[in-house]
Formats: C-alpha cells, sequence, structure tokens
C-alpha cells in the first residue's frame, strides 16, 4: 500500500514537502493555493480525458493510439488497478512495444512484495520476451532475478541459470547488442566462483570451467568489440596458468571475419532513419546470411531483429514464416512465428493461407483451421487478393481431405465454394476473382473428382457470362476444358460454333479458325470438315471487312499516318513564293537543260524572297510566375477568374483562351507577380468554382516538359486506405470527421468528375500506418450515410506508358512519325489478357516477323 501510494501521490509528496521547507516566507500560503489548485484542474481534466477515451474504445477497441493515450493518462492518475486493465485491454489486441512492456514491467516491480507477486512479474515478463526481440526487456528480466533470489541456494542458482540461458538463445547471435547478455552471464558467474574460492578445490575447478566454456562460446559468435572480450580471456587465463585452446582460436578468427562482412551492413542500420531504409538494409542483410554464410540459428536472429524494429513490414514476416516452416520442421516453432504474424499483419491474406496449410501438414483439427479462417475475416484483409488467397487456402484443404463417396463433405465444399464466391462477389464486385479462379477450381473439382459434367458446364456458362464471352483465349479454355474431361465431340463442336460467332473480329478470330479445323482433322470426317471450313471462311471474310472498314475509319479521322509535320528545332520557318501566275511581261518559263523539269522566273526587277517568320522568345520568369487552370466553366469570364485567385496574391496578367468565335475553351493562364504566390496558388489545386473544381498546374510551356509531373503509386501504401460505396452528397469534411478519431490524417482526396459531381470513392491518408490499419478495420462494412463501404488498403494496378514506341520512320508526307510494334495489329483485349490472364497465351504467327506496310497489305487482299 505504500508503495502504491508513494506511485499515486508522488507529486503530492514533493509538493507537501516544498511547503514545509519554504513555510516562512512571505506569500507562500498564496503561493501554495495557487499550485494546489492548478494541480487540483490538472487532475480534474486527465479524469475527463479519461472518460472521453473510454467511450472512444467502446466505440473503436482497435484504436492503437486512443489505448497508448489512455494508459499514459491512467498512469499520471495513479489509477494502478485501472491502469493495469487497460494494458491487459490493449496488449489482447496488439503486441506491445518495447517501451510500452518496461513502462508496465517496472510499474509492476515496484509492486511486487510477496513470493506470488513475483511469480505474476515473472509470467509478465515471458509474456513480454514473446511479443519482439528486445534485449532491454532480457537485461531488466535478469536483473530483477538477481535482485529477488537469494543466490547462495542451488535451486535459485540453476534459476537464474535457465533465464540467462534463454536470454542467450534469443538474443546472443545479436550483433550489436548480443555482447551485454553475454557479459551479465559472465559476470554472474564470475561473482559465484569468487565466492566459491573459501570453498573446495573441485568446486573452484568446476565453476572456472564454466567461465572458459562461457568465454568459448561468447568468442565462436560476431559480436561488436570482440577485441576487448578476447583480451579479457586472455586475461582470464593467464589467472588460471592455462593456455589457449587451438580450436577456440580458429573460432575466434572465423567470427571476426563474419563481423568484417556485416559490419558495413550494421554501419548503414546505425544511419538509417526511414523504414523503408531500414528494410533495403536488412534485405541485403537477409541475403548474405542466407546464401553466403547459412546459419539458420544467425538467420532467426536476424529475422527476429528485422520484424521487431520494423513489425508492420509483412513481406518480412512471411519470408520469416517460410523460413522457419521450412528450415525446423517443427511445429511448436512454425505456429509461434505464424501466431505472431497474423497479429502484427493481420490483413495480408497469403501469410494466412500459409498459416493453414501449416496447420493441414501437422495435422491440426477442422476447429482449429476453420477458427483461423474465421480470425482471417475478422481482422480485416486488405485487398480482394488477400481475400481470395485466404480462400483458396481453405478450399484447397477441404479438397484434398475430401473423398468422392463423403456425401458430407462434398456438400461441405460445395458450400465452401458457393459462400466464397459470394464473398468476394459482395466484398469486391467483378474485381474479386477477375480471372475466376475459384469458378474454374470448382468446375475442375466436379469434372474430375465427382465425374459431374453437367454442373461443370454450368460453372464455365457462368465464367463465361462475367465478361469473356468475346475472348478468344477463354473460348479455347472452354474448349480445353471439355477435351480433356469429357471429350464429348458433339459438344466440343457446338462450343467451336458458338465461340465463331462470339469472338469479336478484333480479338484474334483466328485463334478459333486454326483450332477448329485441327479438331476437325483428328475428330470429324469429310462432312463436318467442309462444314466448319464453310463457317470458318465466312466468318474470316466478315472480319476482313470488318478490319478493313476500320482502318479506313481511322485514317479519315486522322488517327492513321499524320501528314505533313513540321520540322522541329529550327530558329525559324521559311516559306517557299507561291508559283506566279503566266502572263506576257511577268514571267517566263523555259525547259532546263535536263528538260525533266520547269522552272518558273519572276521579273528580274522584283525577286521574290521566302519570308522568314521569328519564333517568339519565351521568358522564363514569366512562365515561372505563372499556373495553368483547366476544368473550368465555359461561361466564366476573367473577373470571375480574378476574383477567385486574387486572394493568392497579386494578378499580373490572365489569359483566357477562347475560340474562333471568342468563346472559352475551359482553360487559361493566371500570371502573378512572385513565384511563392504561384505555390499559394498550386495548394488550391481542385477547389470548386461555379460548381467545377478547378484543376491548377504549374506552366510547362517546353513540350518536354508536358508530361504529368507527378505519378501516383502503383504498389501498396499502407498509410493510404481506399474508400468506395459513398454517396455523391458526401463532402470532404464528412469523411474528416469520420476518420479523424483514428488518427492523425496526412490528406483527404474526394473523387470527383469533371463536372464536380462526386464519384463515390475516396482516398484518405493517415501520418502511420497502425491508424490506417486501425480505421479499416473499423470502418470496412459499415454503414455511411445509408450506404455501405467498402475500405481496404490503396493498392492501384501498375501504370503503363502508352506513348512508348519502339521507333520512327517517314510518314507518307515525309515527316517523321512514331512507328509502333508489329503487336499494334493484335486486339488490345489479347494483349490485356496476355498480361494479366493465368491461362496460356496464345502461339505466336508463323513465319517472319511483318512490318505494318505487311499487314496493311495483307488486310486489304494486296499482293
Amino acid at each position: 500500500m505504500e508503495i502504491q501510494q508513494d506511485l499515486k501521490d508522488g507529486y503530492e509528496n514533493e509538493k507537501i514537502g516544498f511547503e514545509e521547507n519554504d513555510s516562512h516566507v512571505d506569500g507562500s500560503e498564496s503561493s501554495d493555493t495557487d499550485d494546489s489548485e492548478k494541480e487540483r484542474e490538472e487532475h480534474y481534466a486527465l479524469e475527463r480525458r479519461v472518460v472521453e477515451l473510454r467511450k472512444e474504445l467502446s466505440k473503436s477497441p482497435n484504436a492503437y493510439n486512443t489505448h497508448v493515450e489512455l494508459i499514459s493518462c491512467l498512469k499520471k492518475l495513479g489509477e494502478l488497478d485501472q491502469l493495469q486493465h487497460a494494458r491487459e485491454s490493449m496488449h489482447a489486441i496488439y503486441p506491445l512495444t518495447e517501451e510500452l512492456w518496461l513502462d508496465w514491467l517496472r510499474d509492476e516491480i515496484k509492486l511486487s512484495l510477496s513470493d506470488e507477486d513475483k511469480k505474476k512479474v515473472e509470467s509478465l515478463f515471458l509474456r513480454a520476451t514473446g511479443d519482439y526481440l528486445s534485449i532491454d526487456i532480457w537485461v531488466e528480466y535478469i536483473q530483477f532475478c538477481l535482485a529477488g533470489m537469494d543466490i547462495g541456494g542451488a535451486e535459485a542458482l540453476e534459476k537464474i541459470r535457465t533465464v540467462m540461458e534463454e536470454a542467450i538463445r534469443h538474443g546472443g547471435l545479436h550483433v550489436v547488442k548480443g555482447g551485454l547478455l553475454w557479459d551479465s552471464y559472465r559476470d554472474f558467474e564470475m561473482a559465484i566462483y569468487q565466492s566459491t574460492k573459501a570453498k573446495t578445490e573441485t568446486e573452484n575447478i568446476n565453476q572456472a570451467k564454466k567461465i572458459t566454456h562461457l568465454f568459448n562460446r561468447q568468442l565462436s559468435v560476431p559480436l561488436l568489440d570482440m577485441e576487448r572480450t578476447w583480451k579479457e580471456y586472455n586475461d582470464w587465463l593467464e589467472i588460471l596458468d592455462q593456455k589457449v585452446e587451438t580450436h577456440v582460436k580458429a573460432s575466434y578468427d572465423k567470427a571476426k571475419i563474419q563481423l568484417e562482412k556485416i559490419s558495413p551492413l550494421e554501419d548503414t542500420l546505425l544511419i538509417a532513419v526511414e523504414n523503408d531504409d531500414k528494410a533495403a538494409v536488412y534485405r541485403t542483410y537477409l541475403d548474405l546470411e542466407m546464401n553466403e554464410i547459412k546459419d539458420p540459428s544467425r538467420i532467426q536472429a536476424l529475422f527476429e531483429r528485422v520484424v521487431a524494429e520494423i513489425p508492420l513490414y509483412d513481406a518480412f514476416w512471411m519470408d520469416y514464416c517460410k523460413y522457419v516452416d521450412r528450415q525446423f520442421k517443427t511445429a511448436e516453432t512454425t505456429f509461434a512465428v505464424f501466431r505472431r504474424a497474423v497479429r502484427n499483419c493481420p490483413w495480408n491474406g497469403p501469410i494466412w493461407a500459409s498459416y493453414i496449410f501449416a496447420a493441414e501438414r501437422y495435422e491440426k483439427e477442422d476447429s482449429f483451421i476453420s477458427g483461423l479462417v474465421q480470425n482471417a475475416f475478422v481482422a480485416g484483409l486488405a485487398s480482394a487478393a488477400d481475400l481470395l488467397a485466404v480462400w483458396l487456402g481453405f478450399i484447397e484443404y477441404l479438397v484434398r481431405k475430401c473423398k468422392s463417396d463423403d456425401s458430407e463433405q462434398i456438400v461441405q465444399l460445395r458450400e465452401a465454394f458457393t459462400r466464397a464466391t459470394e464473398h468476394l462477389h459482395q466484398s469486391f464486385d467483378i474485381e474479386g476473382d477477375p480471372e475466376c479462379i475459384l469458378l474454374q477450381y470448382w468446375a475442375y473439382f466436379e469434372a474430375k473428382k465427382l465425374n459431374n459434367m453437367p454442373k461443370a458446364r454450368e460453372l464455365w456458362r457462368q465464367i463465361m457470362g462475367q465478361g469473356h464471352g468475346k475472348s478468344a483465349q477463354w473460348w479455347l479454355a472452354r474448349i480445353q476444358f471439355e477435351r480433356a474431361h469429357a471429350n464429348d465431340v458433339t459438344e466440343v463442336r457446338k462450343l467451336f460454333v458458338k465461340s465463331i460467332n462470339a469472338v469479336t473480329s478484333f480479338d484474334w478470330p483466328e485463334l478459333i479458325v486454326k483450332q477448329w479445323l485441327q479438331f476437325e482433322r483428328e475428330e470429324g470426317d469429310l462432312q463436318t470438315m467442309d462444314n466448319a471450313q464453310l463457317r470458318c471462311d465466312a466468318r474470316m471474310e466478315k472480319v476482313k471487312k470488318e478490319r478493313e472498314s476500320k482502318i479506313v475509319k481511322d485514317l479519315d479521322t486522322g488517327k492513321g499516318r499524320k501528314r505533313g509535320k513540321t520540322e522541329e528545332n529550327h530558329d525559324s520557318v521559311s516559306i517557299p513564293p507561291k508559283k506566279a501566275k503566266i502572263g506576257h511581261n511577268s514571267a517566263s518559263t523555259t525547259k532546263s537543260d535536263t528538260g525533266n523539269t520547269t522552272e518558273t522566273r519572276t521579273n528580274a526587277s522584283q525577286p521574290v524572297k521566302p519570308i522568314t517568320i521569328p519564333q517568339p522568345i519565351a521568358d522564363p520568369c514569366r512562365h515561372a510566375n505563372t499556373v495553368f487552370l483547366s476544368n473550368l466553366d465555359f461561361n466564366i469570364s476573367e473577373e470571375d477568374i480574378r476574383s477567385t485567385m486574387s486572394s493568392s496574391g497579386t494578378i499580373t496578367d490572365i489569359r483566357l483562351v477562347r475560340d474562333y468565335k471568342q468563346r472559352s475553351k475551359g482553360f487559361c493562364y493566371v500570371e502573378f507577380s512572385s513565384s511563392d504566390e504561384v505555390k499559394e496558388a498550386l495548394k488550391r489545386d481542385r477547389e470548386p468554382l461555379k460548381g467545377r473544381p478547378m484543376f491548377i498546374s504549374p506552366s510547362e510551356p517546353d513540350s518536354a516538359l508536358k508530361h504529368p509531373a507527378f505519378k501516383y503509386q502503383s504498389t501498396l501504401e499502407k498509410k493510404k486506405l481506399f474508400v468506395k460505396g459513398l454517396a455523391s452528397t458526401t463532402t470532404k469534411e464528412d469523411l474528416e470527421n469520420l476518420f479523424s478519431k483514428f488518427g492523425i490524417l496526412k490528406d483527404v482526396r474526394l473523387a470527383t468528375f469533371r463536372t464536380g459531381i462526386s464519384k463515390g470513392i475516396a482516398y484518405v491518408e493517415f501520418e502511420d500506418e497502425v491508424s490506417a490499419t486501425m480505421a479499416m478495420n473499423k470502418t470496412d462494412g459499415t454503414t455511411f450515410q445509408d450506404r455501405v463501404l467498402t475500405v481496404a488498403l490503396s493498392n492501384p494496378p501498375p501504370r503503363y506508358d502508352k506513348k512508348t514506341t519502339d521507333r520512327e520512320e517517314l510518314s507518307l508526307g515525309g515527316g517523321a512519325r512514331e512507328r509502333k510494334t508489329q503487336l499494334s495489329f493484335v486486339p488490345i483485349s489479347i494483349l490485356r489478357q496476355a498480361k494479366s490472364s493465368t491461362m496460356p497465351p496464345p502461339p505466336p504467327p508463323l513465319g517472319a516477323q511483318k512490318s505494318n506496310a505487311d499487314f496493311r497489305s495483307m488486310l486489304l487482299n494486296k499482293k
């Protein structure tokens, strides 16, 4: 009770002591009263804040920062029981950091008066060392054991040695801090050696051997400051009057060589600040350990360092789980790492799927695996790919377990397939499984395992109905499935007939023709071959006309070759004179010496010279002070623009671009007096003006600079959330109010059409990854403004530069033009599927590669 009172009212004791010492000072009573009032107000403010934080946690139990703040407030108040409950509540959801654990442990150590209290502290230490590798926590554990035990008893000594060995096993290979544990262990044994000098010679010799053995073990590990340990070892041997053994020197030399290899990486880690920089160094570090040194214990120790320092990098957790599972092949070790992985990165579907696979390998019961799947769904998976990975992992388990004669298992498996497809469709619509992996797997199971072709065909009809009905590649996959599992000639022939008519003219129907004719050669007769040939010829004739019509249309609309492209990169443009009209005294026409050309001569007294048009000289300062405004209302005036943009600075010029009828084209240039004013104007990008968002960007007159300077991320952004399903009336302020309670917001961007109307999607970026994850887990699937929200980590698809070309060639008009590759005649749907589809790509064309001219001649039936 005295210690509790000390923790609770320590600052009051200091205040009382101060009052006693200075009571003789004039005016001290008034000063003390003011201090008491201030502390009382702070106390009440903390109590009110605790009430608010508890209300927030009742609504959002996964709010990480709220948990941390609640613990801090309760500690200041000295509410120890409530503080312990708050810490337990947070640890039930999240692993705690080293700082939180040390704070908790030190508070509990102060309160551990009885043996029962000390046992509780020991249990707490074991929980703390189970979250992350922390050398400081292990050192604290060792100190607690040494301070609270009688080292004179044999049982107590063995208990301390057990703790020391555990500390060495977990952190003794830590290159930077591992030496602290080794030194503590040796100091402990050295203290025992000093205390046994007065005892028997046998005890002294045995204790000396223990110390020597510790030296030998430590010197075989690459640790910082190894030279100091080597010197201490030699001094110790001098005391014992012994010499260094050969194998010890060899182990020490080997460890020093390894330390030289990894020292540059350790030095880089010391100066790395950003987590991405640390991740890159650790990746190189792991490659070195796994490919060159190849010590499993050291590799595991390095993985522990990585996940302790950057615990939210799921790629390292995934690699760690795979390594432990394959290297050690023990259920206890494997599951321990998997449990920590899904606790730190619950959004990662592949980690959950690997967890399910490991549970099946170690023959865990069905309830355990079903529990893993349920926990994955509750944890909040980041994307459709993560959700699909979990469902596939579970269904693969059920398929391997299912027996064809067990009706109950078959029903269970079909139910799982149904629930999986519905879950993905409801959560992500068609993006949930764009390649129909689940439906294809289900169809294979029905056909191969259960010999149920009608059900398999029904599933394939669903697949083709999901936007794949016009794709030659998907039709060929459907036909291949039919031939592989049923080989019903009539059914296959029906599919060829359907496919040749369904595939568009620009989606490579030649593939269908080739496969159909080959099928008839193998399976048909004269009549079926003749019928197939007639259908194919008719279809290809129609395809030829449609392609020819499109080429002509493209040429007419300017999508073909561009004529007369003006030469660039000249200081001026020369315009030749027009040909003079033939008159009596104005000109004379004569044959040239060669007789092949006609030369027109004008009156010698009035020679005609080329007209030179000077190129305007751009003022770089002027463009640096100019912004470009687009997406403007077509009825807007310069005065409207001036009144809106003048708040950003002094406007020196407004150039509203108009057409030949003096109508606005919807964009303009606004010139300011300084570059600082331009920066202020750029901050107003997408600000509404007359109901439309203004797009404000720097003015870039140089054509080389007209590409967008900013590119959105095309990888997983763990601090940014993608929100869809919003109402069209949702505002940026509404989203800020919804998500600000989960953490500090960095940016909220509501996507709109050019008219200013919301697209129903938004991007919400937080300052840290933990807040983003908490917000996703809490808001995904909830109702907001009568709409169900879908919230996931932002993971946009990669963007490709469509302007990339192979080379340039002369156009029909003599100018330079960009020439596309031969693949430009391959339909775009084939190109997309070749990049994204898991199915086999179409075979390459036979023969030598053809140019654009060859393809054009072929399509126009020219020889």
